[in-house]
C-alpha cells in the first residue's frame, strides 16, 4: 500500500504545484509560526502585569485610606458646654478643646451686673458636655447688691429666675413657674413662709426648703 508521500511523489500535477507554490508556502508558514510566538508572548505578559497593577490599584486604595481623617480633628478639637445664669447670652458654646470657664463666659457675651463669681473658678479647664451656671446676687430695685444674700449662699425666692430656683430641693420646673406667677400676681414674698401661699407647696415641702432660700 502506497503510503501518502509516495503518492504526492508519483503525481505529477502536485509536484508542479509544490515547485511553484512551496516557497510562497514555507515563508507564509514561517509568517503565521512568528505572529503564533508574538501572540503567546503578548498573552503571557499582558496576564502578568494585570495583577501588579491590581495589586498597586489596591496599596493605593489602601493608604488613602489610611491618610483619610474625615472630620475627626474637628471633634477632637471641639467641644460643648452649656452656659447659662447670670451672663448675657445664655447659650451652648461651641469652643475648642482646652477652653476655660473665663472663655465661656466670654462666648456668651460676658456677665451680667448682678453676676456672683465669688464661687466660680475662670481658670477651670472645661469638659465636652460641662454645665455651667453663674449665679447672681441679690438686688434691689435700683440694682444695689442686698448685702449678705450672697454669701448665705441661698436662693433670693424674690429675685430668682426659674433655673435658679430648680437648684432647691423639690422645686422642679412646674413648681419654679408657679413661684414666678406668685410673685408677679401679688408682689414680692414678705417672708420665707409666704413661699407656702404657692400651690403644690406645703409644710413638707417647706420644711424642706427653709434652710435654702431667703428674700
Amino acid at each position: 500500500m502506497k503510503s501518502v508521500f509516495d503518492f504526492l511523489k508519483e503525481n505529477k500535477a502536485v509536484r508542479d504545484f509544490l515547485d511553484e507554490y512551496g516557497p510562497q508556502m514555507k515563508k507564509m508558514a514561517v509568517i503565521c509560526l512568528v505572529g503564533l510566538v508574538l501572540f503567546a508572548g503578548f498573552s503571557l505578559f499582558k496576564g502578568s502585569s494585570e495583577p501588579q497593577e491590581i495589586a498597586e490599584a489596591g496599596n493605593s486604595e489602601s493608604a488613602a485610606s489610611d491618610d483619610y481623617t474625615g472630620d475627626r480633628s474637628l471633634s477632637d478639637g471641639t467641644i460643648f458646654v452649656d452656659i447659662g445664669g447670670a451672663v448675657k447670652s445664655p447659650m451652648l458654646a461651641e469652643l475648642p478643646d482646652g477652653s476655660r470657664v473665663d472663655d465661656a463666659i466670654q462666648a456668651a457675651g460676658g456677665l451680667k451686673q448682678e453676676a456672683d463669681m465669688s464661687n466660680i473658678n475662670r481658670a477651670e479647664f472645661l469638659l465636652d458636655g460641662q454645665k455651667i451656671y453663674i449665679p447672681s446676687l441679690a438686688m434691689d430695685a435700683d440694682g444695689n447688691v442686698i448685702e449678705g444674700a450672697a454669701a448665705s449662699g441661698k436662693v433670693n425666692i424674690n429675685t430668682a429666675d426659674s433655673t435658679q430656683l430648680q437648684t432647691l430641693n423639690g422645686v422642679g420646673p412646674a413648681t419654679a413657674q408657679k413661684i414666678i406667677d406668685y410673685r408677679q400676681s401679688n408682689g414680692s414674698f414678705a417672708s420665707v413662709e409666704d413661699i407656702k401661699n404657692v400651690s403644690g407647696i406645703g409644710e413638707k415641702t417647706f420644711e424642706k426648703l427653709k434652710d435654702y432660700i431667703t428674700i
